[in-house]
């Protein structure tokens, strides 16, 4: 299943992206957080109401005819409890001041209907395309792990080839075991 999502960009958002050109440099988009919280949000939203985790971006991808960011995360870790609906997303920057890396709420997006579910019994990964009609498409940068989506659903894929041949090998055993007692 697909949701548009259409998230807010925040003025401190905007005043990162500033500061980041007065310096001649771009605003670095290094963090996804996830939440359960369901609240309005408008421009001056700062924070998350219910931020559970801030992941790094597993790969992101520019599209400059679009002025759209692909982005992915992929949380494996463990919830404390049976699990959460993400019902709001933030993105962040990353800027630098007095030495200091501080991370700055760039857009946020939250909804009454959850994007997804994060449980203990699955990795959970995320997509998003992002939009950037609120600011110019060379002012932001973004900083990922570099993985290969295929990558990400490898050990997936590993499981269930480990599952199916488990399942034939024990039909076979099975198939055998009746052929030595003469049954088949």
């Amino acid at each position: 299943m697909s949701t548009i999502l259409q998230p807010v960009i925040t003025s401190a958002g905007l005043a990162a992206v500033f500061r980041a050109q007065q310096n001649g440099f771009k605003a670095k988009i290094t963090k996804i957080g996830i939440g359960s919280g369901v609240h309005q949000v408008d421009e001056n939203t700062t924070n998350l109401k219910a931020e559970r985790y801030r992941l790094d971006i597993d790969c992101a991808e520019y599209d400059e005819a679009n002025k759209q960011l692909h982005l992915t995360v992929r949380d494996d870790s463990k919830v404390a409890d049976d699990g959460f609906f993400v019902n709001e997303v933030g993105f962040y920057t990353e800027e630098e001041v007095n030495g200091q890396i501080r991370h700055v709420l760039f857009a946020v997006y939250s909804a009454t209907d959850p994007i997804a579910y994060k449980s203990n019994d699955i990795d959970l990964l995320l997509a998003f395309d992002l939009t950037l009609t609120g600011v110019p498409g060379d002012a932001i940068t973004i900083i990922d792990k570099g993985v290969d989506f295929n990558i990400l659903i490898a050990p997936e894929l590993a499981k269930m080839a480990r599952s199916q041949i488990m399942n034939m090998y024990r039909h076979l055993k099975q198939k055998f075991a009746l052929i030595d007692k003469g049954i088949l």
